[in-house]
């Protein structure tokens, strides 16, 4: 009997201390003022890219100024429809001249704003080595902003 007496001790203590939890109130939840926009209509922001690249490939002579590389690479950028009236994020370029394709690349990237002003504005550039390719050929890995 007095072993019982303990055990019934002890549930009773947990059935009292379930009862005193069960009955408190919750805390309360806090309030979260809302922000108010200082600008009327906000502009929506780009969340992400599109999964698949475009790829723009040409050749432009490395010797020649830029004027004749801004005409090619238009050209070329027209010649792909479905970049009308987008905007891209990240152009991979990618350059294969004999004295390094990273630095061609980069002389290729500085133009592309010059080139179409809506497609490459505000875009992120990373500048690679063609293997493989002839002096002054270019390829243009273009990630687009997904588009609703």
């Amino acid at each position: 009997m007095p072993a019982i007496a303990g055990w019934l001790f002890a549930d009773l203590l947990l059935a009292f201390s379930i009862v005193v939890l069960g009955t408190q109130e919750p805390p309360p939840l806090p309030v979260v003022e809302p922000t108010v926009s200082p600008s009327l209509n906000p502009k929506p922001t780009r969340l992400a890219l599109e999964r698949r690249y475009i790829k723009v490939s040409l050749r432009v002579d490395p010797r020649k100024g830029s004027r004749s590389a801004i005409g090619a690479l238009r050209r070329a950028i027209k010649s792909h429809p479905e970049l009308k009236d987008r905007t891209a994020g990240i152009v991979l370029t990618f350059g294969a001249v004999v004295s390094g394709g990273e630095d061609f690349a980069k002389s290729v990237n500085k133009l592309l704003p010059r080139v179409d002003r809506e497609l490459f504005r505000d875009v992120a550039t990373r500048d690679f080595q063609l293997i493989g390719g002839t002096d002054g050929a270019v390829e243009l890995q273009i990630y687009l902003f997904f588009n609703k």
